[in-house]
């Protein structure tokens, strides 16, 4: 069995079906069956099963399927050290960000593109759920997700702790008012963030729910650009971390401390456990931490 075959076979597995696999490849379907035929021979056991039009792997696919991913990603990055010049690393860095955790990595990309030029960039936006999928077929090599998180199998980095803080638009009775009691804030209609696999929104509740007090929640919105544009409108206030706001900050927006709360977020760095890395990504995690173990 060579690389091409477990390239072959990672395509059948994350496809589900021979037809889609030959397309993602680039290649006739009767060949790609035959391959897979000879894989099974030559291991003696069967790796796929088929339910109807789908194919799904037996116990011994997914091993197979998850020690490809291995085989396979450490051959590109043996290829990438080799080809690296004194000129720096080479290679494209993968990286996943969930929804409301976006607004430090731009600046944090220039500083890595200033070290590493020769570097190119692969930036992916999902939920939790996509952010695991994505990191378990090597998508992306890194994450960088706002806690709590439902992420299994990973290694997480906190970063810095930052307050929340209440963004209103110019034009409410709360601005320029510079605080307000977490209390209070119960009080007002409320955008609240929500994406799934994020645990902001169940925070905020159960801190309201601490205080005695209901949220008068009118909407849940997962893309903080949606949340700022909504409270810009007048549709209604929202709660969101202090990083969030000093990127969306606009003089039709006003900005409130929250007060009689110990409530904090923070970003994380995350990977997954025991998997390998490129050069690439480990120098990545550790600008973010430069004491992490990669």
């Amino acid at each position: 069995m060579d690389i091409r075959q477990l390239r072959y076979f990672i395509a059948i597995a994350e496809e589900g079906q021979i037809t889609g696999a030959a397309k993602r490849l680039r290649m006739a379907q009767p060949p790609l069956s035959q391959q897979l035929k000879q894989m099974e021979e030559e291991l003696g056991v069967a790796l796929v099963e088929r339910v109807g039009k789908r194919i799904e792997l037996t116990e011994a696919g997914v091993t197979l399927y998850r020690q490809a991913l291995n085989i396979v990603h450490q051959m590109e990055e043996a290829i990438a050290e080799v080809q690296e010049t004194g000129a720096g690393i080479r290679g494209t860095l993968s990286i996943g960000v969930s929804a409301l955790s976006s607004y430090g990595l731009p600046e944090q990309i220039r500083r890595f593109q200033q070290q590493y030029p020769l570097i190119i960039y692969k930036v992916w936006k999902g939920d939790t759920q996509l952010l695991s999928q994505w990191l378990e077929r090597r998508t992306i090599e890194v994450a960088i997700v706002r806690l709590p998180h439902s992420l299994s199998g990973c290694t997480t980095i906190p970063l810095d702790e930052e307050p929340f803080v209440l963004i209103v638009p110019d034009s409410s009775p709360l601005a320029g008012t510079g605080r307000i009691h977490m209390r209070d804030i119960a009080d007002h209609p409320l955008i609240m963030p929500s994406a799934p696999g994020l645990g902001i929104y169940e925070m905020l509740v159960r801190e309201f729910s601490r205080l005695g007090v209901n949220p008068h929640v009118i909407c849940e919105c997962p893309d903080i650009s949606l949340i700022v544009s909504m409270v810009r409108a007048g549709v209604a206030a929202s709660i969101v971390p202090r990083s969030a706001w000093e990127t969306q900050a606009s003089d039709t927006l006003d900005c409130l401390e929250i007060t009689g709360t110990s409530i904090s977020s923070s970003a994380a760095v995350v990977w997954q456990t025991g998997r390998h890395l490129s050069k690439a990504a480990r120098r990545f995690i550790r600008m973010f931490a430069p004491t992490a173990d990669v």
